[in-house]
């Protein structure tokens, strides 16, 4: 690895994410089974780059993996999230939070000590 640098804070960014609970369309289930977040509100919230867009892929009869269609004939496409950026974001905001944390319980033993 090359250009190594500390991230910049990602407090912001894992604040403002919602955490939902869901289930997926396909699995047609009566109430949320998952927990996670929602690639289109990522999106809307400008953190597009953490959302990656893929085409629904069906295995054909010969073995070949081909485009589902929809209803005109045009390949369909899901969002997804990628969740391994989202770990390292939760990471860093997780070890911002620990040096509040420690600051503030510096603070309270100082006023304790007065």
């Amino acid at each position: 690895k090359e250009n190594i640098i500390d991230s910049p804070s990602q407090w912001d960014d894992i604040k403002s994410m919602r955490v939902r609970k869901f289930s997926m369309i396909k699995d047609n289930l009566d109430s949320p089974n998952l927990i996670g977040v929602i690639a289109q509100e990522l999106e809307s919230s400008g953190m597009e780059k953490l959302v990656k867009t893929k085409l629904h892929m069906e295995h054909s009869d010969d073995g070949d993996d081909v485009p589902v269609l929809d209803a005109e004939g045009n390949p369909t496409d899901y969002k997804s999230v990628k969740t391994s950026i989202i770990h390292m974001k939760a990471v860093k905001a997780l070890q911002e939070a620990m040096e509040r944390i420690e600051t503030l319980e510096a603070k309270v033993t100082a006023l304790e000590n007065t």
